[in-house]
């Protein structure tokens, strides 16, 4: 009874956290709405700030989920010092080989500059994320600030379908390309007077020997090409992130991160990076997050052409497979920088923790709350609608 007891409570430990990241979707999107709503009214300044104010919240969230809830002990390598000095817009290149991959860049642009620079993170993403509810549509961008006004006749609540200033890039990996909207939203990117950090996964889908036939695609390519195999990634493709690099001139450097989990040096689990419930309740022995990271002046790279682009990024993943096989070994990457880093503070991630959760609980007692929460869940295949005319990727 007893064990059946403790099985059950951590088996709601691990759904807790993740059900309060995607749960806080509703709020989250029903305060954008609104703020989309006053945009009709107050300057693009003003609601360019509570945009901000409002991503960045969430992504406290998540800091506060993926790093003071996880207790992970995050290890930093590389050319850290350079990363924290200042923000600075980025573009960010990373090996994949889990769905908590995104956070961990998140935690590095919470430490760059004096109050970080999560409200700037940004992914090229695949297409099909925008069928994710609420979320797949605040994260698009065409620079319109208000696109229609959506009237829901109950209580009379107007909402304006306000574009969000953080414009992920849909990129489609299946079916013909379509380069016009990627140009579209790097466009935009590019204009906006804010520093940002734009991801992108080289490998476009994650490494994992469960999958198969990822790492036999990988191996065709290069044979195709006749180059080495990788052993812990897949082969990397250029074109992401040569379209960033040829239309974001304002770019400032170019962050080459490799990540490495510690559940990943347990028996029988090299190459099974962890999910996120893994992560945030998983063994505390082996809850160990390093990261190296090495930088890039963009002007370095600004100028290579798209074959020049892809031989260096094929060349850097090399590096990955060397760096991941020295951590395999060794627990460790070389050029250690901060090997116990403190966790972000409570004080910047409980805030919006408690918000959210508040907030989450508010349509219990408040019958209007409750109403537009409801309108803003029954808005969501209109927002899906919306995006497919916009033609989002």
């Amino acid at each position: 009874m007893i064990i059946s007891v403790l099985a059950a409570a951590d088996q709601i430990r691990a759904a807790v956290p993740c059900s309060l990241l995607s749960f806080s979707m509703v709020p989250f999107a029903t305060i954008s709405l609104g703020i989309g709503a006053v945009s009709w009214v107050v300057p693009r300044k003003t609601t360019q700030f509570l945009d901000n104010t409002l991503y960045r919240a969430y992504m406290r969230l998540c800091l506060f989920v993926f790093e003071n809830l996880s207790g992970v002990q995050l290890k930093l390598y590389g050319d850290v010092e350079q990363l924290r000095q200042k923000p600075e817009s980025a573009l960010v290149l990373a090996n994949h080989q889990s769905d908590v991959d995104w956070a961990v860049i998140v935690m590095l642009a919470q430490r760059q500059g004096a109050e970080g620079n999560d409200a700037g993170f940004r992914v090229m993403v695949k297409h099909v994320i925008h069928y994710v509810p609420l979320f797949g549509w605040y994260i698009f961008q065409d620079g319109f600030q208000l696109i229609t006004l959506l009237m829901f006749v109950l209580n009379c609540l107007y909402y304006s379908l306000g574009l969000s200033q953080h414009g992920y890039i849909y990129v489609r990996r299946f079916g013909e390309f379509l380069s016009a909207p990627v140009l579209k939203q790097l466009a935009w990117l590019d204009t906006i007077d804010e520093k940002f950090w734009l991801l992108v996964f080289p490998e476009g889908t994650r490494y994992s020997l469960k999958r198969k036939e990822n790492i036999l695609v990988s191996q065709e390519f290069c044979r195709r090409k006749g180059i080495p195999e990788f052993k812990n990634v897949l082969s990397p493709r250029a074109g992401g992130a040569f379209m960033a690099l040829e239309n974001l001139e304002s770019l400032d450097a170019v962050y080459d991160v490799t990540i490495a989990y510690g559940q990943t040096r347990l028996p029988n689990r090299r190459g099974l990076a962890p999910n996120m419930f893994e992560f945030c309740c998983g063994s505390p022995a082996a809850k160990t997050l390093s990261v190296h990271v090495k930088r890039y002046p963009a002007e370095q790279l600004h100028k290579n052409s798209r074959k020049e682009l892809q031989d260096w990024i094929i060349q850097a993943y090399y590096e990955k497979d060397r760096l991941l096989d020295e951590f395999h070994k060794t627990g460790e990457f070389p050029d250690p920088v901060s090997v116990n880093e403190p966790a972000v503070s409570l004080f910047r991630t409980l805030p919006p923790t408690l918000f959210f959760a508040a907030a989450l609980v508010a349509p219990f007692y408040s019958p209007t709350v409750r109403s537009a929460y409801f309108y803003t869940m029954a808005s969501f295949p209109l927002l899906i609608l919306w995006l497919e005319v916009k033609k989002c990727a």
